[in-house]
């Protein structure tokens, strides 16, 4: 490196490097920072993408924990409606035993009485019985359900699986309830199907002899309860008639009082109006009186002296004080005139008032009225309406009640023919049902005795099947277990399957990393690359540096013959120093920045390197644990499958064990049936004999049931036979009733009807009376209102008498004023005369003297003058004070 101030002893010399050496130098450098630039943002982006693969993980990472939550949640909410459905089921179990229990206890109870009791005690059984069984109650139609469609074993059998030792006992508790409820079930319907039966046959043979008597009473009976019930239907219709006239009139009443409320708001408002137009009037009259009444302060004399000019200004004030003057008479006469004019408005809206008050109280004025016409229009058609509507809605009535009845005796002839056809199919029904169990009994009885039999002969078949029963017991438990350990196997297959993809997405991102660090570490072996090339370049131009050095040494060592030419060649070498010198720093200058820039690239790429290095130290090391759990999840995944194996052999040989034993029972069971065919064949010889002798016994005890039947079919028509005497009494006692209740209302008809005749003439005569009342106030009304007007003149008379010598007194006291006050002005005019003379000047007797003087020794309250001279000495008085330093004496 050769400095500039060694530039004069150097001389010319040729340098190794020429200028488009170094612009290719320039240019191949420019490329390298390019592309090492190139490089860091490829590695920034790819960060970046790494960075987004990681955020997304973490995302799917969180959603997946959400769902793990919901289904938990889920779970809880299932846990809890299967802890209430339990429960419920709980309850509906005990409230199902304990209606069995009360129906079983209702059922002995009918039994007992309809053994010893009488015939009422009877009877009422029998209703509730009859009343069990039309309305069955929800409790009864579940459990028919139930019992048709085999809820109950369908719910035990799903509750005993897959449950524990106290879950089996609770069942069990469960099913014995179950079972205990069924057959009290079934015992109840058995004692009322027999309870039923024994009635109709009662009922049958009451009706078969009184029967024709008591149709022909039961007809008579009907007639006179028509007719009875016509009877008091008309007397029905009568009294809503009445009670429709009388609503009438309290309408009509309570109208008219509404009417009546509305007119009395009506003047109170026009009163308060008036009072309000009084109140103005006052206000009026006394600003008015104000106006009039205002006093003026009264000056003093005083001793004090005025010029020419003030005189005029006092003039003027004079001038001004008429014209405000005038004004204000103007003002008070306008004023005058207003208040002439409200006093009329106010007897006008007096004369209305007493005119409104007049026709609002009149009834004529009201009842002639184009509202209230229209509104007893409407009143008559709404009656009418109201007439027919009620006609017709009777008419309904009656023919609704007629309906009624005649749809009870229908109702009350097809229970009879109803309660006659069920009793016969049930009692058919169930002969037919008790010879068929009766048969299916007698072969069941005979088939267990031959059984029985042939049990006792072999010794050793009781062992055979207690094994057998045992071995099939014991089967289902070991399926289940196996089923449970299947189904363990195949949850650890599918963990197995979720791991596998686990170690398959480590690996994929692994492979991802390592092509990363090997495009990372070829980037930086080729930065690493150019940084040596830089280097070289570097030394190779620090050795052409000390070459320019030596040659620039041996020319300045050189002789030099004539001084113009060793000037000119120091000169030009000077110059051309210079410029190398130039050129050389900017390359210098140039390669430093450049190796600045490669250094710090190379700084950043190796701490990039480094933070990759890290983790691809750390993702090995997850790879490695990842390996390690794949190996130990695969050994472990072997030993299952090995385990599976060999459940499965197992559970092929159990099967191929169960189909033997199988095979073995049906051989075995062959040889029973055999054995019992033929001792079946020996038995049914004395079996016949027995046959026979049962028949007999069991024809004896249906005749002795049919003869109980009859006996309480008997009991139950009597029943019936009573209880229609029961109703007809009762008939009977109403059709009285009724005969009272009709006499009783004509009574309180006739008494109704004198009530409204003298309600009628008491509401004429209240007619004229309220019309001559009316008249009368009406007079009375008229006369005040003009009383009214009369008094309101003479008060606005005297108030304006009032008014007048109000005014003549005041005039009277400014005369007084004015009478006492003329000596005074004269005083005061002789004062501004000598004042005058005394102003002139007694040298020159042209311009006057100015002095200074005040009215200040004026006494408010020793003299009285007029209105205007006091109002002008005011003004004047003012005058003064506004110019504080008053007049200048002329000085000669």
């Amino acid at each position: 490196m050769g400095s500039t101030g060694e530039a004069d002893k150097k001389r010319r010399h040729v340098s190794s490097l020429s200028p488009t050496a170094a612009m290719a130098k320039k240019r191949h450098l420019a490329v390298l920072s390019e592309e090492k630039k190139l490089d860091a943002a490829v590695l920034q982006f790819q960060n970046q993408k790494l960075v987004q693969k990681l955020e997304t993980q973490k995302v799917e990472i969180n959603a997946l924990e959400d769902r793990l939550c919901q289904l938990r949640d889920k779970q809880h909410s299932y846990h809890k409606t299967l802890a209430e459905v339990d429960n419920s089921w709980k309850e509906l179990v005990d409230h199902l035993a304990s209606h069995s229990n009360c129906t079983l206890e209702n059922t002995k109870d009918v039994r007992g009485f309809g053994r010893h009791l009488a015939k009422e005690a009877f009877a009422n059984k029998v209703i509730q019985i009859a009343l069990i069984d039309c309305d069955s109650p929800p409790e009864d139609t579940l459990l028919s359900r139930l019992l048709e469609t085999g809820a109950t074993e369908n719910s035990s059998a799903s509750t005993l699986m897959n449950t524990s030792e106290e879950e089996r006992k609770i069942n069990g508790e469960m099913t014995e309830k179950l079972e205990i409820i069924l057959k009290n079930i079934i015992a109840s319907f058995d004692d009322l199907n027999n309870l039923k039966s024994i009635l109709y046959a009662a009922s049958l043979k009451i009706l078969s002899s009184n029967g024709q008597s008591q149709k022909v009473v039961f007809s008579h009976l009907l007639t006179e309860v028509r007719n009875m019930r016509m009877a008091t239907l008309k007397l029905h219709l009568k009294h809503k008639s009445l009670a429709g006239e009388l609503q009438r009139h309290r309408d009509t009443d309570a109208k008219n009082k509404a009417d009546l409320k509305r007119l009395k708001g009506e003047l109170e408002t026009t009163i308060c109006e008036l009072e309000e137009s009084n109140h103005k009037l006052a206000v009026i009259k006394a600003e008015r009186d104000v106006a009039k009444g205002a006093s003026f302060p009264v000056l003093n004399q005083g001793n004090r002296q005025a010029t020419n000019d003030k005189v005029r200004d006092k003039e003027r004030d004079l001038e001004d004080m008429e014209s405000t003057l005038k004004e204000l008479l103007e003002q008070s006469s306008s004023r005058l005139e207003e208040l002439k004019r409200f006093h009329e408005d106010r007897l006008n809206t007096l004369r209305n008032l007493s005119n409104l008050q007049s026709n609002l109280k009149n009834v004529h004025c009201i009842c002639s009225s184009q509202a209230y016409i229209l509104l007893k229009d409407q009143l008559t058609k709404a009656k009418a309406d109201v007439v027919e509507y009620q006609a017709l809605y009777e008419k309904l009535q009656v023919e609704k009640e007629s309906l009624y009845w005649r749809e009870k005796e229908s109702f009350m002839k097809n229970e009879l023919v109803d309660v006659l056809q069920q009793s016969s199919a049930v009692a058919n029904s169930r002969i037919s049902d008790l010879e068929a169990e009766i048969e299916r009994y007698n072969k069941e009885k005979d088939l267990i005795k031959v059984k029985l039999d042939e049990a006792s002969k072999e010794p050793g078949r009781k062992e055979i099947i207690a094994e057998f029963k045992v071995l099939v017991s014991s089967f289902p438990e070991k399926m289940g277990r196996m089923q449970n350990l299947l189904a363990k196997h195949k949850e650890t297959a599918a963990d197995i399957h979720s791991l596998r993809a686990d170690v398959e997405s480590l690996t994929n991102i692994l492979n991802c990393k390592a092509k990363e660090l090997e495009t990372l570490t070829s980037r930086s072996a080729q930065q690493n690359a150019e940084i040596q090339r830089l280097q070289a370049v570097i030394s190779d131009l620090k050795g052409t540096v000390t070459d320019l050095k030596l040659f620039l040494e041996m020319y300045g060592h050189q002789s030099v013959d004539s001084r113009d030419v060793s000037a000119a060649r120091s000169a030009e070498i000077k110059a051309w120093a210079q410029v190398q010198g130039l050129k050389s720093s900017l390359d210098e200058r140039n390669l430093e920045l450049r190796v600045k820039v490669a250094i710090e690239a190379e700084a950043k790429a190796q701490q990039k390197l480094a933070a990759s290095e890290a983790e691809i130290a750390e993702l090995r090391q997850k790879l490695e644990s990842s390996k390690r759990e794949k190996s130990s999840l695969s050994d472990g995944l072997k030993s299952k499958h090995e385990e599976t194996e060999s459940y499965l052999v197992e559970i092929e040989t159990i099967g191929q064990a169960y189909d033997d034993m199988q095979s073995q029972n049906q051989q075995l069971l062959q040889q029973i049936t055999e054995r019992d065919d033929y001792n079946v064949k020996l038995v049914l010889e004395g079996v016949h004999s027995r046959q026979m002798g049962d028949a007999l016994l069991m024809e004896k005890r249906m005749l002795d049931k049919s003869v109980q039947q009859t006996k309480k079919t008997v009991d139950f028509y009597n029943f019936k036979a009573s209880r229609i005497e029961d109703q007809l009494k009762g008939y009977s006692d109403q059709r009285q009733r009724l005969a009272e209740d009709r006499a009783h209302n004509a009574a309180a008809l006739e008494g109704t009807q004198r009530r409204l005749l003298d309600v009628r003439k008491n509401s004429q005569l209240l007619m004229g009376t309220v019309e001559e009342a009316q008249a009368q106030v009406d007079r009375s009304r008229v006369s005040l209102t003009e009383m009214q007007i009369e008094l309101e003149k003479e008060r606005f008379e005297r108030k304006r008498v009032e008014e007048d010598l109000d005014n003549l007194r005041k005039k009277g006291q400014q005369l007084k004023s004015q009478v006492e006050g003329s000596s005074v002005i004269e005083k005061l005019k002789e004062e501004l005369r000598e004042y005058k003379e005394i102003l002139k000047c007694s040298v020159c007797l042209d311009r006057r003297k100015e002095r200074r003087f005040a009215l200040s020794g004026l006494d408010a309250g020793s003299i009285e003058f007029s209105p205007v001279l006091h109002m002008t000495v005011l003004q004047v008085k003012k005058a003064i004070d506004a110019k504080p330093h008053g007049f200048q004496v002329c000085m000669d």
